[in-house]
């Protein structure tokens, strides 16, 4: 057994060192665990004080929103308010032909036995770009009966948004780089890669060719 302790603590020790190698040949890293759980308990603080006397519903945008929501869903119930929040999920497509932005059409779409209809709705996003689905899910629940919808993104980008619609809460300003972890994931470096990062990394783009943004 102590043998093959050794052998994993040598194995771990050699992948550590290629993964790092990895990361900062390909990636510069923005925001480590520690920041991004800052920003996420900020924003849970400002959604409590906003919403301490209501019952708003949490509406994550799958699959990016999957590590974002759960993080804020955890420092909500943290907080003094005694808020009980309730997160369900949507999944919402606007890939067409030849990876083009297309008509947004649902996935999945919430559960149910989940009410919408005279409730305060906060959807949460891992990050807005040029607002396509945003705006989408947004008339989406308003014609379920919301009586206002606000948007919490992890990031927001600084693009031409597609439709006139900007974050009530946002953890940061990304500018207009390309970023992994926290929901976010590398479709070139491979199916899922680098979503469950808790940093926030950029892509080098003079390593990386440029890519097509067609969600957030």
């Amino acid at each position: 057994m102590q043998q093959f302790a050794v052998i994993y603590k040598v194995f771990y020790y050699f992948w550590l060192v290629a993964y790092n190698s990895t990361m900062n040949e390909r990636y510069r890293l923005l925001l480590d665990r520690d920041e991004v759980n800052q920003r996420i308990g900020e924003l849970a603080r400002r959604i409590v004080v906003d919403h301490f006397d209501d019952d708003p519903l949490f509406v994550g945008l799958l699959r990016g929103a999957a590590p974002f929501a759960s993080k804020l869903m955890f420092e909500i119930a943290r907080q003094p308010a005694g808020l009980h929040p309730e997160l369900d999920y949507m999944m919402v497509s606007t890939y067409g032909s030849s990876h083009h932005a297309g008509e947004p059409r649902i996935v999945t779409d919430l559960s149910p036995t989940t009410v919408v209809y005279g409730r305060k709705v906060i959807i949460v996003d891992d990050v807005l770009d040029r607002g396509i689905t945003a705006e989408y899910v947004t008339r989406h629940l308003q014609g379920l009966g919301a009586v206002s919808i606000e948007l919490a993104v992890l990031a927001q980008k600084n693009v031409e948004r597609a439709f006139p619609i900007e974050p009530t809460y946002c953890g940061f300003n990304a500018g207009d780089k390309w970023l992994v972890g926290m929901g976010m994931d590398d479709a070139q470096s491979g199916n899922e890669h680098y979503r469950w990062l808790e940093e926030v990394w950029e892509i080098k783009r003079d390593d990386t060719p440029p890519q097509l943004a067609l969600l957030g």
